[in-house]
């Protein structure tokens, strides 16, 4: 029994190995791809590093909830240049269509929701019981920034009754994108931002917004009547009706966009340097792939705030600029 034992390891042990030299070394396209797109439903059996863990946490999850049947026996997979025994899943969807299973990048979501219920319902209790004001400087930094969205988003776009109603929503968005860019720039985390998936469904807030706001300012057809300039000749409302109802859409679609390029764009540029080293394997490229890599990261920490900025803001000027007609 034991020989048998012996043998078969040896065996199993020499698949690997046949199987890890078939995979050969991981490549630049494999690296960025895996960085940038989701973590696989897979379980490692003997994982390596934080970044298996998490996919295993994901994985077991996915299985307490149900929303897959992992298989029965483990295989050998390629994964990052090397051999991997790892156990596949079959999704279980609903309606046979709904794949509902979590990825990291909802893990992510829900971290970022996570982090402003932690932020701010205790701040929110805070000021409350702080009438005079709180000598706080965790609270002061925290108004300060809501006092930024409120001066340089809100007020700007919104007539000052609408500007007090507008201000939880777009407080919301900020945060949110805010904390969620920050957490994808923790090592081994991901940027939930930086899936189109999200940022489409963040900017579709925005295309509703539109729609709502000019509804109830301008009435139900403000559509045909509020997006064209008035006084034109008649004839000239054909032309531009059209041309009008294609940049309200794009709108959304341009923030969509903008805020996943911004978002991806760094985290890929300090992927490449760092894989660099592995390439030459020499310490002077390693040390001129690390510094630009530090330098790039520290740039993605201003970008962060600049991109949750902007999104905010253009957000804040499309619907601001539906109440009135043009």
């Amino acid at each position: 029994m034991v020989h048998f034992v012996q043998l078969l390891n040896s065996i199993v042990t020499s698949g690997a190995e046949a199987h890890a030299t078939a995979c050969g070394e991981e490549s630049m396209y494999n690296i960025v791809i895996s960085h940038v797109t989701d973590t696989p439903f897979l379980y490692h059996v003997h994982p390596h590093g934080i970044s298996e863990l998490f996919g295993n946490l994901i994985f077991k999850l996915n299985t307490i909830l149900g929303f897959h049947k992992p298989d029965p026996a483990p295989v050998i997979e390629c994964l990052h240049g090397h051999a991997a025994e790892v156990i596949n899943a079959t999704p279980i969807k609903l309606l046979g269509i709904f794949d509902l299973r979590i990825t990291k990048w909802v893990l992510m979501l829900w971290m970022a929701l996570f982090l402003c219920a932690l932020v701010f319902i205790p701040l929110a209790r805070k000021i409350k019981n702080s009438p005079m004001g709180s000598t706080s400087r965790w609270v002061n930094l925290w108004e300060s920034l809501i006092g930024f969205v409120h001066d340089e988003i809100v007020e700007p776009n919104f007539e000052h009754d609408y500007a007090k109603k507008a201000m939880p929503y777009f407080c919301t968005v900020f945060f949110f994108i805010l904390f969620a860019n920050y957490l994808g720039l923790i090592p081994m985390l991901a940027t939930s931002t930086g899936n189109l998936a999200v940022t489409a469904g963040l900017a579709m807030f925005t295309l509703f917004g539109m729609f709502a706001i000019g509804t109830i300012k301008q009435g139900p057809l403000w559509i045909f009547s509020g997006i064209v300039p008035h006084g034109i000749p008649f004839l000239m409302y054909f032309l531009l009706w059209p041309i009008e109802v294609m940049g309200l859409i794009i709108k959304p679609f341009a923030l969509t966009v903008r805020l996943f390029a911004n978002m991806t764009a760094g985290h890929i540029v300090i992927v490449i340097f760092l894989y660099l080293v592995m390439m030459f394997q020499s310490y002077l490229v390693g040390v001129g792939s690390v510094s630009l890599s530090l330098i790039i990261y520290l740039l993605e920490l201003l970008v962060a705030f600049i991109q949750a900025y902007i999104f905010t803001s253009l957000s804040a000027m499309f619907i601001g600029s539906s109440m009135h007609a043009h």
